[in-house]
């Protein structure tokens, strides 16, 4: 049976929407339930997510934003020398470049430094703040982090640098020493909306100190906010907006080279961000310093920026490379723990990029749906850091502060985190995260959950209807796109389309509806067309020659029926060579004989569970067919039926037919078949195969004696029905059999043997 990969999760929400407002902001039956799913019913919520009008806080109501004012302001007027401090990421980096350029254009004595993510790992670094001392910086702005940098904090105080911290992660228990702190989340005070990104944040600070801002730092924000996967609600959502739309109207010159360079030339959205820009952003810094993409994103000349993007670009690459090498021998390790029934993987090896062990924890993850570390094995250090991935069911930050004796650094959150801990503490921390693992789920395998936002039927799926869904984005975190569910589907056909028939096409029976299932391909040897399917997935708009209509892509599946049954009545044999026969069985008839003990006759049980039926041969009778779908347990047949005869197409001769040819036997004394057959069949205009069928029936009936040939009719023999013949019985049972197993559409065939399988025969 082909089964969901998912645990489906039907949002479940009481509150409606008021009629009045579905008509006063004209939302289809299709984005209603969508909006109920999400939580926005009230008018108030719903206006602010589908207006058009910018939603922008006043940037003064963040923390310590005018005392940071200030204080910049003073320096640049005393020249005095200013660092900004990024992060390597592409939230830093924009973070970076916009501060950078705004502190330029008022002429501020500004230089900005980046950590090393290898050296000097996140956040600020003591020997850089030492450094800047050095060169006469008295101000440092950190973008992006600092908001646990206390240590390095202190030390600038020492050294008397002031520090203004901007920063959007999450407080610590204590609050670092810095001469002011802009931050959302500040405890002491209240800022409108509290999940801004490092970006946002840094371009609050440049609003406060200049207000004529060029349009081209919006794009900036919209990348980095984006690329940080932070809440696409509120004021980002409209910073995004605007921002993806700077991006497809006047980009900056380092980011029209980088679309250039990925050959990009659609219109620029959310997806082209998440996918396109910000992972050759970030690329730069996984694999060494980040300096390059900021060089990227601060330049003004186009020509430079072009150079600048080949090589961003070229890190991608090599990252997408590298990636794939340690994905590659990630996978050899995690089987071996997965055979060895590990509930919590953990991988080490020396020589992997740390910068990459994230991407590669999470493709564990999707492959195996089990919570994954993977560590960088440093012997010379003797220490082993790297990343962790977990799924819905498992909190990787309580995991590992339950061993955090183990760990010697960490910090993370319930799906993500990064660690460093000694060689020695690997084994035993994998052990204990088992033990955990094991206590949870009883030792049962967790699904990946899967949240659906409204259960739909066909009659809801319609162009209008999914491009009225588009008023909802940008998707992004806390407004993903929507998820739908759809019941008991039917297929109409089934395909592998692409390369190698990589990817899975189902036509469904009703509206003709195609749903797609990219990399899935392989399911079309499970799936059989002419049943039912559980759907879940995205809906769009596929245009082609001009023609718009409505497609599904798919995210998970399921069949109703617990089984696939496939009609290969009218394949060629090149096609049933396909059938994958390993763990299948032959029902053949009795006439023929056994190959091997995987071989029955029709009318036998198996006992044992198999992956395939093969119905070759045609049956005897429909009772020892019926017995034998009963008792075969398959999670898949296949409707061969080879050796069909022509029963069904002769038919049986009719009551007149039969009386004709007594009466011409009886009006003379004897008949010589083989001599006067031929002269009778044109006389009684019947075909010679049905003249013999009558002659076998009145012989079986004794209503004539052959002899050498020589047919004589039995006056003497009891009156009987030609039907009681067991010949003719058999041409009627073997009619019924062609009938029900060769002729019958394919439809009711399988919706047939599937209420057989089900013991709830339905009528044919």
């Amino acid at each position: 049976m082909t089964k969901a990969r998912y645990q489906w999760s039907v949002s479940e929400q009481s509150n409606e929407i008021d009629k009045k407002v579905i008509k006063k902001f004209n939302i289809s039956p299709l984005l209603e339930k969508t909006l109920i799913s999400k939580g926005y019913t009230s008018e108030e919520d719903i206006e602010h997510l589908l207006s058009k009008e910018v939603l922008y806080h006043d940037e003064m109501l963040l923390s310590d934003m005018e005392k940071s004012v200030t204080r910049i302001h003073k320096a640049i007027q005393n020249n005095e020398k200013i660092l900004v401090y990024g992060d390597y990421d592409a939230d830093g980096v924009t973070s970076t470049a916009i501060l950078v350029k705004t502190l330029e254009s008022l002429n501020a004595i500004v230089g900005w430094y980046i950590p090393n993510r290898f050296t000097e790992g996140y956040g600020p670094s003591e020997g850089a703040f030492r450094n800047a001392h050095d060169e006469g910086v008295t101000l440092i702005i950190t973008v992006d982090n600092g908001i646990q940098g206390h240590h390095e904090i202190d030390i600038a105080n020492e050294l008397g640098i002031d520090v203004i911290v901007t920063d959007h992660h999450e407080f610590g228990k204590t609050t670092p020493n810095a001469y002011a702190i802009v931050h959302p989340m500040h405890p002491e005070f209240e800022y409108p909306f509290k999940y801004l990104a490092g970006v946002g944040v840094s371009y609050k600070l440049c609003k406060a100190l200049k207000q004529d801002l060029p349009k081209s730092f919006l794009g900036l924000v919209a990348i980095g906010t984006i690329a940080d996967l932070v809440s696409l609600t509120d004021e980002n959502r409209s910073m995004v907006k605007q921002g993806l739309q700077v991006l497809n109207e006047s980009p900056s010159p380092g980011v029209k080279a980088l679309l250039e360079i990925a050959d990009y030339k659609d219109e620029v959205n959310e997806q082209t961000v998440g996918f396109i820009i910000g992972p050759r952003l970030n690329a730069v810094g996984r694999l060494d310093d980040a300096r390059l993409a900021l060089e990227l994103l601060m330049v003004d000349d186009y020509e430079e920026a072009t150079f600048l993007a080949e090589e961003v670009d070229h890190f991608n690459l090599e990252r997408k490379e590298i990636v794939e090498a340690i994905t590659e021998e990630a996978m050899i390790l995690a089987d071996e723990q997965v055979k060895e029934s590990s509930q919590f993987l953990v991988l080490a090896k020396e020589n992997w990029n740390e910068g990459v062990l994230g991407i590669v924890a999470s493709r564990i993850v999707e492959n195996y749906n089990l919570p994954t570390i993977v560590l960088n094995v440093d012997i010379n250090q003797n220490h082993a850091k790297g990343s962790a991935r977990s799924i819905e069911q498992v909190s990787m930050y309580e995991f590992l502060q339950n061993h955090s004796e183990l760990i010697t650094k960490f910090g993370g959150h319930h799906m993500a985190a990064g660690m460093t801990m000694e060689i020695d503490a690997i084994e035993p921390l994998k052990k204990a995260l088992n033990d955990d693992m094991k206590n949870l789920t009883d030792g049962k395998p967790l699904l990946p959950q899967l949240t659906i936002d409204a259960e739909i039927t066909m009659s809801d799926i319609s162009v209008d209807n999914i491009f009225d869904l588009e008023r909802l984005k940008p998707f992004g975190t806390d407004i993903t796109a929507p998820i739908f569910s759809i019941k008991n589907s039917q297929i109409k056909s089934v395909k592998g389309i692409g390369q190698n028939e990589k990817h899975l096409k189902l036509t469904l029976t009703e509206k003709n509806i195609n749903a797609l299932h990219w990399n899935f391909g392989h399911l079309m040897n499970d799936i059989s067309e002419e049943t039912t399917i559980n759907l879940a997935g995205s809906l769009n708009v596929n245009e082609w020659n001009g023609h718009q209509s409505p497609q599904i892509i798919l995210k998970d599946l399921e069949l109703s029926n617990d089984h696939s049954i496939f009609d290969y009545r009218s394949k060629n044999k090149q096609e049933l060579l396909k059938i994958n026969q390993e763990d299948a069985i032959f029902v053949i008839n009795k006439n023929e004989e056994k190959v091997n003990e995987n071989y029955i006759y029709y009318g036998e049980t198996y006992n044992k569970e198999v992956a395939s039926c093969i119905l070759r041969d045609l049956p005897d009778d429909l009772e020892s067919f019926k017995h034998t779908i009963n008792e075969v347990n398959a999670d898949k047949y296949y409707l061969v039926f080879k050796g069909q005869s022509n029963s069904y197409f002769d038919g049986i001769p009719n009551d007149q037919t039969f009386k004709s040819v007594y009466k011409a036997l009886l009006n003379k004394k004897e008949t010589n078949i083989q001599t006067e057959g031929m002269q009778l069949c044109q006389f009684l205009k019947i075909k010679p195969d049905q003249l013999k069928f009558i002659l076998n029936c009145f012989y079986e009936l004794n209503f004539i004696t052959i002899n050498n040939g020589i047919i004589t009719v039995n006056k003497e023999a009891p009156k009987n029905d030609i039907k009681n013949a067991p010949l003719y019985q058999a041409k009627q049972q073997q009619i019924e059999i062609e009938k029900t197993l060769l002729y019958n559409d394919s439809s009711s065939l399988v919706s047939w043997i599937q209420s057989l399988i089900s013991n709830n025969e339905e009528e044919i």
